[in-house]
């Protein structure tokens, strides 16, 4: 356990140093909104594109990996919609936070520490997975806003349209059709994206830190409570018990747990945003599974890993 949290620890730490941040009005709330907008439309896709043109497939390991992975949110999806029917008519927009906070996941929590927890396989397959999951997550959350949010069109051409303006769908699709076409390395260009993809992970996590709302918390408890103990408690035992079913070894159930185990992603909150969900309580789970992962994330790798 010591080991996992030392692991662990410089990842919270750049989160809280984004809390000081806007504490003490290092910056301001404007300030930090663009850098979180300059990361997910530049950034984030410019990591993706980087993470999935070049991972490597770890052999037989890959595929129930990735599918466990895929089966495991697939159940989330379905235990947040059927959630659904505790929810008024006019509180579609709710349901689309719920959705966020099943399927989302902070993955460069994770990235960040794989190599200190799981070894070089364990990185390998993170890498693998980060572009299917990624562009299919996307893609969930974009239908399900277009459907229940309030400014959302659910017509098959408006949810296309949002799908394909995605920055993250788009860093991800050009990843992995890079990948299949064997274009690993792009010259000068791939140089580029490598260097912003680089910055990628510290901001990420340094705005996920300053975008911390704990007022939001305070005035939605109830539906905050069982947004934890879905992505905290059931996520990381949904992934571990699904890629164990599809085969996977223990280590590569190990890493689809601390997939699970990861607090609602920073992404959700902008996605929400733009496209009329409900942002203050999508504010509210990323700022409470992100404070509470600092206690349920080393617990659930620690127990899959032994």
């Amino acid at each position: 356990m010591h080991d996992v949290i030392g692991e662990l620890l410089p990842v919270f730490i750049l989160i809280v140093v984004g809390w000081a941040v806007r504490a003490f009005n290092v910056a301001s709330p404007e300030a930090l909104g663009h850098v979180n907008r300059f990361g997910y439309f530049v950034l984030y896709p410019a990591f993706l594109f980087t993470l999935s043109s070049q991972a490597t497939v770890a052999g037989r390991e890959a595929l129930p990996f990735v599918g466990g992975l895929l089966a495991g949110f697939a159940v989330m999806v379905l235990l947040a919609l059927a959630m659904k029917l505790f929810f008024t008519k006019e509180e579609g927009p709710a349901v689309t936070s719920g959705v966020q906070r099943s399927v989302r996941w902070n993955g460069f929590v994770l990235l960040a520490a794989a190599p200190g927890l799981y070894g070089p396989l364990g990185l390998q397959l993170i890498g693998i997975a980060f572009g299917p999951l990624v562009l299919v997550v996307n893609t969930i959350c974009v239908i399900v806003l277009a459907r229940w949010g309030e400014n959302g069109d659910n017509s098959p051409r408006a949810i296309l349209e949002q799908i394909i303006a995605n920055p993250l769908i788009l860093g991800c699709a050009a990843g992995l059709g890079a990948q299949a076409l064997g274009l690993r390395h792009l010259g000068p260009l791939s140089n580029a994206l490598n260097l912003l993809g680089q910055a990628a992970m510290p901001v990420a996590l340094v705005c996920v830190g300053s975008g911390l709302d704990f007022k939001a918390v305070r005035a939605a408890r109830a539906k905050v409570a069982v947004a934890c103990a879905m992505k905290l408690a059931v996520a990381p035992a949904a992934m571990w018990a699904m890629a164990l079913l599809l085969g996977a070894s223990p280590l590569a159930a190990a890493v689809a747990a601390g997939v699970g185990s990861t607090p609602t992603a920073a992404a959700g909150y902008t996605l929400s945003r733009e496209m009329g969900g409900d942002s203050r309580l999508m504010a509210a789970i990323i700022t409470a599974t992100t404070l509470l992962s600092f206690i349920t994330m080393p617990i659930a790798i620690a127990l899959t890993l032994h």
